[in-house]
């Protein structure tokens, strides 16, 4: 007689199949659209007053209203005008020292230093006058027209295609079960808890 030692059972696996089938959309508008763009008319106006412009450098300036720029050049110059007077002094002096042995002496000289006066003259001020100038106005007008734009969306049919699909759910996995019905065997045979001796 023969012992069956292995019990093998097999378990199938289940899953499930969802199909959806292809299938063609026909939409159809019936209703036109039209975007409206509208841009709205402009005026715009420009205007500047007249501007009257007056100068009076030239006048302050004859007047001995100077300002720090003039100032240097005038102290600058005047410095300039001393030193050759005083050089010119001192030259005609020694020119007339030289001349002593004519008759010229030292207290003439003197005397005629004395007797010079510094030229005066007449001036009316200021001068010159006052410079006045003039920017005229201006006025200007800019007109933008207004714009207005449909755009149509024509009617039209539209045809869309929506492929098939199919999707498949495992509800059970396959698996394979093997049991071992006998007993264990034991090396050696005298670990067996039930070993007899043979008599």
């Amino acid at each position: 007689m023969i012992t069956q030692l292995l019990q093998i059972s097999t378990t199938p696996v289940k899953y499930e199949l969802e199909i959806e089938r292809a299938r063609l959309e026909y939409n159809q508008d019936f209703i036109p659209k039209a975007k409206v763009k509208t841009q709205q008319a402009k005026l715009e106006m420009r205007s500047r007053n007249a501007q009257v412009l007056v100068d009076t450098y030239k006048a302050r300036r004859s007047m001995g209203q100077n300002n720090n720029g003039d100032f240097y050049k005038l102290f600058s110059d005047k410095g300039g005008e001393s030193i050759s007077r005083a050089t010119r002094d001192h030259v005609e002096t020694g020119n007339s020292l030289t001349r002593i042995d004519i008759g010229v002496n030292i207290s003439q000289i003197i005397e005629q230093k004395m007797l010079e006066q510094p030229v005066s003259y007449l001036a009316f001020i200021p001068n010159p006058g006052t410079e006045i100038s003039w920017i005229p106005s201006e006025f200007s007008i800019d007109f933008k027209q207004g714009d207005l734009k449909y755009d149509w969306q024509v009617m039209r049919d539209i045809m869309n295609y929506v492929p098939g699909s199919v999707r498949m759910t495992i509800l059970q996995q396959p698996k394979v079960n093997i049991e071992y019905m006998g007993r264990p065997v034991y090396i050696p045979p005298s670990a067996d808890p039930e070993y007899e001796e043979a008599s």
